[in-house]
């Protein structure tokens, strides 16, 4: 009978020791699953205009600068600079965001 409440006891013992070790790797995971959540929410707010978006935004600045500043050529070369750069940037991460599926430009089968 004492041997059995002995027993008993280092049971209830052992699983509260297995539970409150558990719990600190629960936290931890529940932890890193947020900061995952996070992160993919970020990458679903990035704006995902495909080249052909912005190209046609590309355009549509570059024209409409082009009817708006007309006295000044300088001034209009550099915004139009401006805009080139951006958009290459933006068609850039594109095609980097792309990349994993496949990057037609690096075909090395």
């Amino acid at each position: 009978m004492d041997s059995s409440i002995i027993l008993i006891i280092v049971l209830i013992i052992i699983g509260f020791a297995i539970t409150w070790s558990n719990q600190g790797q629960v936290k931890e995971i529940e932890e890193q699953q947020t900061k995952e959540s996070i992160a993919r929410q970020e990458i679903a707010k990035h704006d995902n205009r495909s080249s052909s978006d912005i190209d046609n935004d590309r355009n549509a600045m570059i024209a409409t600068l082009e009817a708006s500043i007309t006295e000044e050529p300088e001034q209009l070369d550099k915004m139009k600079t401006i805009i080139n750069d951006w958009a290459d940037m933006k068609i850039k991460s594109f095609k980097n965001r792309r990349s994993w599926v496949r990057n037609p430009e690096d075909e090395k089968f």
